[in-house]
């Protein structure tokens, strides 16, 4: 059978859960709201980009504009 003194390699949620075979509640609350902020500042990346986009679409535009008047 297994040796309980022979070290022994962890399963995945072992690893991912930092060597325990279950989350306890309070750490399963900081795993749900930390995926909530990600998901937060992904909107808010996302909505930066976006206005980043059409600034540059904007300015373009604007230069090309610009540029046929001379």
């Amino acid at each position: 059978m297994t040796d309980p003194d022979k070290p022994r390699a962890l399963s995945y949620t072992e690893m991912m859960n930092g060597g325990r075979q279950r989350l306890d509640q309070e750490s399963h609350h900081r795993e749900l709201d930390l995926q909530d902020r990600v998901e937060e500042l992904e909107r808010k990346v996302e909505h930066l980009e976006k206005a980043l986009q059409y600034q540059n679409r904007k300015v373009r535009r604007f230069q090309s504009t610009d540029l046929s008047e001379e």
